[in-house]
């Protein structure tokens, strides 16, 4: 089914949700700031990954855990498209630590069967080359001097080539 602007309608189906799923996930580690989201939209708003991919939403995932939607939540690829580059940590007014929240129903996903140990695998080997990435970025930008613009494409090309050469 297509909405009006030509876009794919989800239909969800809220009788089935899971009641308890919010709780779980804020007793989780990295999950006790769920709470504290009041579904502003910031944190989509300033995410590297959202303006890459519009399906991608920490706000939209936020309100499928709170609806109880388990299934639709911990199946979703769209949990493993995140940086963890705490973008929507840093911009949220409520102090909501998206990325870690995110850590948290990938561990669930694992844990729970959503994701089968051969695929946990290769996406923990790609975890550890992000995390390279992340460092890389990070002490370059350690680097910029204050006031100087950058272009970070280019700067982003130039830590990945001196990363794998």
């Amino acid at each position: 089914m297509e909405a009006s602007d030509g876009k794919k309608a989800v239909t969800v189906e809220l009788l089935t949700g899971d009641a308890g799923f919010a709780e779980e996930v804020m007793a989780a580690p990295g999950g006790e700031t769920l709470s504290l989201c009041y579904q502003c939209g910031t944190c989509t708003g300033c995410c590297p990954v959202s303006a890459v991919d519009e399906e991608f939403s920490p706000a939209r995932i936020i309100q499928w855990i709170r609806l109880g939607l388990r299934p639709h939540v911990l199946a979703s690829s769209k949990i493993w498209l995140c940086l963890r580059c705490h973008r929507c940590s840093f911009y949220c007014p409520q102090g909501v630590r998206f990325a870690d929240i995110n850590a948290a129903l990938a561990y669930m996903a694992v844990r729970d069967g959503f994701v089968s140990e051969v695929k946990a695998d290769r996406l923990r080997a790609l975890e550890g080359r992000l995390a390279a990435v992340r460092c890389a970025l990070i002490e370059r930008a350690l680097n910029i001097p204050d006031g100087e613009t950058i272009d970070m494409d280019a700067w982003l090309q130039d830590v990945l080539r001196d990363l794998h050469g």
